[in-house]
């Protein structure tokens, strides 16, 4: 039973907030919620949008595994047939009666049901809005004319001034429809494709399309656009019929038969009793296209550039509906044909319903929450109360309007009343609870000083704190950047070190070498010096004559004529000097054309000058023993053996230094 009340409160509180949004001329918002259909089923989708009653729908996110609900002045499910849907619809769409302008137009993904909710089909008598809007237009206005010939009949001609003459209720329709193709605006009544009617418009040097411009009277019109005279309901339908097969559909991966333009009924309603009293209004029907994504749809060619349109478009018509929420002082209706055509339905003197269809299945989820959203926005823009549009001569029907409106407001003052007395209510409970809090004040002044000196103390520290805190944020930076400059010099010495254990280990590799080098020009030298002793002795055994002494005796001789071991020399540079004065010698006696060269000659040979001397010496003596075979033996003998004596004395001397 509490259930039941709280919900019989809720929605007698919707129904207050839907009069009050009405009242204030706000877009009246229906939600139509369209049923799984069997192939969805077959398919495995699941419903996650469901009417959790008559003012609200739900959304189920698997996601977060949450219902998520939207408010809206009526909420249809997908139990909900066309007939009961046009009973909501009726009251705004027979406006047009009595001289308002109105506008319906419908808004949803691609395949949530659009089209059937406008247009419908008859197939069992499931007429759309726009059918049974025109049909009941008739209807009530034949009706009309049938209650004013009934009432002439009764009074009569009393007030006329010519007994004869007759006053009575007339009235006419005219219906034009358009589309918006690709942000182009284009009849669909004047005949033709839309590629006939290119063509005809380029061999004429014109174009096919229309323009939206506003008229003299301030009002929105397209210059050009057919508009027939209509005067039953079988001439309506085979307007809709050519017009229908003249606009733009096309099979997608989300919808079979989807619309590719924005259909636009425009529906004007003459009516009034003579010329006493006319009124017109208009109505728009209009049938949006269906918003979508590529990556659904899989549309290419043609279809994808249609696509990019419709969205910008339906972009445009957002950016609109969220200007007008905002209350802004530029409102972008030129953005779009479809915003500018639609001007004066979403801004001007209009009443105004959207009907937003949506599709239940889980695929769709993202894109009904993004009209449910959409919707809700739009449902808080107040555009303002309608006016009718009258022409009036006869006083008294005016006074009657005025009367009317005056009672209105009467009621809507007593309203208002009653809201402000409730309001005085709250507002002394409110004085009442402020007065309790001023003594309670009163009585903790002390804790109020307390807390102002703790507020103090802990601003003080806050302040403190701010200090030490940029201080360490300092030398957390400066430790940083010594940081950096470490590990950058420490990088560098790593180089270094590596450059170091190379050129150490090339030092190593040079150093063996060269010791290897030294080895081996040692052992050169020896085998050298081996086959020059040899030589020489071959040399003195051929060259020996035959009343010689024997060799053994020669050897004696020559053995005991060696002269004993020289001394080394104590100074190098007293070594150096007595060798460059004998290589001077050398060449004086034998080259004298080389004694200018001395000094070039004992720079090449520094540090090597016994070696130097060595090979002057057995150059240039060599030459001179040939010249005196007599003694070539004994001086040979005795020049090496001095030569080798040399050797080993310098041996020794590296050894005892070493």
């Amino acid at each position: 039973a509490l259930d039941k009340k709280v919900k019989d409160q809720r929605e007698y509180n919707a129904q207050l907030l839907s009069k009050m949004l009405h009242l204030q001329g706000n877009i009246q918002v229906y939600c139509r919620i369209r049923p799984v259909t069997i192939s969805e089923m077959q398919q495995g989708a699941k419903s996650v949008v469901e009417a959790l009653s008559e003012t609200e729908a739900g959304c189920f996110d698997e996601r977060t595994n949450k219902w998520k609900s939207f408010a809206f002045d009526r909420t249809w499910g997908p139990d909900q047939s066309q007939q009961r849907i046009f009973q909501d619809v009726e009251p705004l769409a027979l406006s047009v009666v009595d001289g308002y302008n109105a506008c319906i137009f419908a808004y949803g993904q691609t395949g949530s049901g659009k089209t059937f909710t406008m247009e419908g089909t008859p197939d069992g008598n499931q007429y759309g809005i726009s059918y049974r809007t025109i049909q009941k237009i008739f209807h009530l206005l034949s009706l009309r004319a049938q209650q004013q010939r009934a009432a002439e009949m009764f009074v009569g001609s009393e007030n006329s001034e010519e007994p004869n003459e007759q006053v009575h209720f007339t009235f006419s329709l005219e219906i034009g429809m358009l589309e918006i193709y690709n942000d182009e605006v284009y009849d669909l009544l004047s005949g033709g494709t839309m590629e006939e009617k290119k063509e005809q418009a380029k061999s004429a040097g014109g174009k096919a399309s229309l323009d939206v411009r506003r008229n003299q009277d301030g009002r929105i019109e397209v210059p050009g656009l057919t508009k027939e005279k209509v005067t039953s309901i079988n001439e309506v339908m085979e307007l809709l019929k050519r017009g229908n097969g003249n606009r733009s559909t096309a099979a997608t991966d989300m919808n079979e038969h989807s619309s590719r333009s924005h259909m636009v009924l425009i529906v004007d309603v003459y009516s009034g009793i003579g010329e006493s009293q006319q009124n017109k209004g208009t109505l728009f029907l209009v049938d949006l296209a269906g918003s979508e994504r590529v990556r659904k749809s899989k549309v290419e060619g043609d279809q994808l550039k249609e696509a990019g349109f419709i969205n910008k478009s339906l972009s445009a018509l957002g950016n609109v509906m969220e200007a007008l929420d905002r209350k802004a002082s530029h409102v972008p209706y030129r953005d779009s044909k479809l915003t500018y055509l639609l001007q004066d339905s979403l801004g001007g003197n209009s009443r105004t319903m959207m009907v937003v269809t949506i599709s239940p299945i889980d695929a769709s989820h993202d894109e009904s929450v993004h009209a449910l959203q959409f919707a809700t926005r739009v449902r808080r823009i107040q555009i303002g109360a309608a006016q009718r549009n009258v022409t009036a001569k006869n006083l008294e029907e005016t006074v009657k309007a005025l009367t009317e409106e005056m009672r209105s407001l009467t009621r809507a003052k007593e309203r208002t009343e009653g809201q402000l007395m409730s309001l005085k209510r709250d507002n002394a409970r409110v004085q009442d609870k402020l007065q309790n809090l001023s003594k309670s004040r009163q009585q903790s002044r002390s804790d109020t000083k307390t807390l102002e000196v703790l507020k103090k103390n802990n601003t003080d520290m806050a302040k403190r704190w701010e200090k030490e805190k940029a201080s360490r944020e300092e030398t957390v930076e400066e430790l940083d950047k010594a940081r950096k400059d470490l590990r950058s010099v420490q990088n560098q010495l790593a180089k270094s070190a590596n450059k170091l254990t190379i050129l150490e280990k090339s030092l190593e590799d040079k150093e063996n070498e060269m010791d290897n080098l030294k080895q081996k020009l040692r052992q050169s030298q020896n085998a050298q010096s081996a086959a020059a002793v040899r030589s020489r002795r071959d040399q003195v055994l051929s060259t020996r004559a035959p009343n010689s002494k024997p060799a053994a005796a020669r050897l004696k001789a020559s053995a005991a004529k060696q002269p004993e071991p020289v001394e080394p020399a104590a100074d190098p540079q007293s070594e150096t000097h007595e060798v460059r004065s004998k290589v001077l010698a050398l060449l004086e006696k034998y080259d004298s054309g080389k004694v200018d060269r001395i000094d070039i000659i004992m720079e090449k040979f520094k540090g090597k000058e016994s070696l130097l001397l060595d090979k002057m010496t057995q150059r240039y003596e060599g030459q001179s023993a040939n010249s005196a075979p007599a003694q070539t033996v004994t001086n040979r003998n005795e020049l090496a053996m001095q030569r080798h004596q040399e050797r080993m004395r310098r041996i020794r001397e590296k050894k005892a230094n070493g």
